[in-house]
């Protein structure tokens, strides 16, 4: 092996005199303690013609290579003729340690190395040219000491083949209190009679030459956990979650669900209080390190609503449908305070009006279990009526505290829906917006989050304060009036008083 890597030395040395001769400076040998980048010459400029450029990037004994591309756009031909990568697991002398050869525009995988040492060729030959790549390296590691609450692993270059002589150890540590599952997903080796995977203080699993997937290890506290905060199924009608450990900082290398499943005809409105994970990658702009995810349905395969990272706040979100599941990943490096989150069902219901009042019909499907008297308009004295199968609230706007406001200079009379979820234990009471454009018959209801009724009562505040100013501001000037008339008649009684004084002398 050494005599290979001097070898390939050397032919990093004579590529890069011909590049040299060229003018151009590409290629190099790599010993990075972390990270770095490799780009194609001029990058993000057109590449040069007849240019051939070898990396070789060696880290230590032990470790990997993690290759991401960030950007890549090469001339096109259907077997890469012309200008193309090359990737390989190990030197680039034999080609069976070749991973793969890219052209287009179509950037590769990521791509880890089974060993210490990876290689990248790029060639171009006389003719078109185009902007090149871009692609990140770090030192990553075969084996280690796994401590996340969750988990996936696998061996050297998965999905390809593993390479020869690789030995890669993982102790899998938890706290003692936690019960431990590991499950392999795909498991394919070299069958050799005998051949065992062991686990500490568990039960003994044998398994060779197979691709059965599923296959359970074994349970302590020395392998994958998947713990009750980090997969979850809620069905509540609302509820809150949070990022395992919070407030404390959230472990590394775990994948967690929360899927919230509520009953047909509902919708689901999502909060993000508060949301603090490692930043987005700087050279992609994307959430490539730690992120949650936010899916309209109950599989990632479902509409993606939205990714984040950082200390981005989310918007609220609505599903389409009574399901959303959130997705939190996290990597093996940096950890953060991680994120708090909120959600309620959005009861499926009939709002319109009339010139004079609100017509309100909820589905007793949707509302199991409720008293009539848990569903009420403004005061519960406005309760809903019960049919055979629905809550009914006919409301006029004289009556139930409806009001008119101002929304967009057109004058809406608005109230606030109660239904009360409570079940003695705790108090969960929901609150919805009705509007009614009573000139266009037009209504429309909207959930109020904790958040908007705390803003909600903030601007009612404020607005009472500006008619309590108002109403001192127009009190003043009546008593400076008050005052000012005093002052005249007083003026005037003195002058009556003084002219009677003077009568009187003038009668002596």
């Amino acid at each position: 092996m050494g005599l290979r890597i001097a070898l390939y030395f050397h032919l990093l040395c004579v590529f890069s005199k011909a590049a040299s001769k060229k003018g151009v400076k590409c290629g190099g040998i790599l010993a990075p303690s972390s990270s770095g980048n490799i780009s194609s010459p001029n990058f993000p400029g057109l590449y040069p013609y007849n240019v051939d450029c070898s990396w070789l990037i060696v880290v230590s004994e032990g470790s990997s290579v993690l290759l991401t591309f960030y950007h890549f756009e090469l001339e096109y031909h259907q077997d890469c003729t012309y200008d193309y990568v090359k990737i390989y697991n190990g030197v680039s002398e034999d080609e069976g340690n070749l991973l793969g050869k890219f052209c287009g525009d179509s950037s590769p995988p990521q791509f880890s190395s089974s060993w210490n040492i990876m290689s990248i060729i790029f060639h171009s030959d006389r003719h078109v040219a185009h902007s090149g790549f871009l692609v990140g390296y770090r030192k990553d590691s075969c084996g280690g000491v796994l401590t996340g609450l969750s988990g996936v692993f696998f061996s050297p270059g998965y999905p390809h083949e593993y390479s020869n002589n690789a030995e890669c150890s993982w102790t899998i540590q938890v706290s003692n209190r936690s019960v431990v599952t590991l499950v392999f997903l795909d498991f394919q080796l070299e069958n050799n009679e005998g051949c065992n995977l062991t686990t500490s203080h568990c039960s003994t699993a044998r398994h060779s030459n197979t691709g059965t997937s599923g296959i359970t290890a074994g349970t302590s506290n020395h392998l994958t956990s998947s713990p009750r905060e980090c997969q979850q199924v809620l069905k509540t009608i609302s509820g809150n979650f949070t990022s395992p450990s919070y407030p404390n900082i959230y472990p590394n290398n775990m994948n967690c669900h929360w899927l919230v499943a509520l009953p047909p005809g509902y919708r689901i409105k999502l909060f993000f209080p508060l949301m603090a994970l490692e930043d987005q990658n700087s050279l992609s702009d994307s959430c490539d390190f730690d992120s949650v995810a936010v899916y309209d349905g109950s599989s990632e395969t479902e509409v993606l609503l939205g990714r984040w990272c950082g200390a981005e706040q989310p918007p609220p979100l609505t599903s389409r449908t009574n399901k959303l599941l959130v997705v939190l990943n996290t990597d093996r490096n940096v950890a953060f305070k991680g994120f708090t989150a909120t959600y309620m069902g959005v009861v499926p219901m009939n709002v319109s009006c009339t010139r004079t009042e609100f017509q309100i019909q909820i589905s007793q499907r949707a509302l199991p279990q409720l008293d009539r008297e848990s569903v009420f308009l403004g005061t519960p004295s406005c309760s809903a009526q019960m049919t055979a199968t629905s809550y009914k609230i006919l409301a006029r706007f004289i009556s139930c505290g409806t009001a008119g406001q101002k929304r967009q200079n057109i004058t809406m009379l608005v109230n606030t829906l109660y239904i009360d979820f409570s079940d003695g234990k705790q108090q969960s009471v929901q609150e919805y917006e009705v509007q009614c454009d009573a000139q266009r018959k037009v209504a429309s209801v909207s959930i109020i989050s904790p958040e908007d009724r705390i803003r909600m009562n903030e601007l009612a505040r404020l607005a009472e304060e500006s008619k309590s100013l108002e109403s001192v501001q127009r009190a003043e000037p009546e008593a400076h009036e008050t005052s000012d008339i005093v002052f005249i008649s007083v003026c005037v009684l003195a002058v009556i008083l003084m002219l009677i004084a003077i009568v009187w002398l003038v009668l002596l």
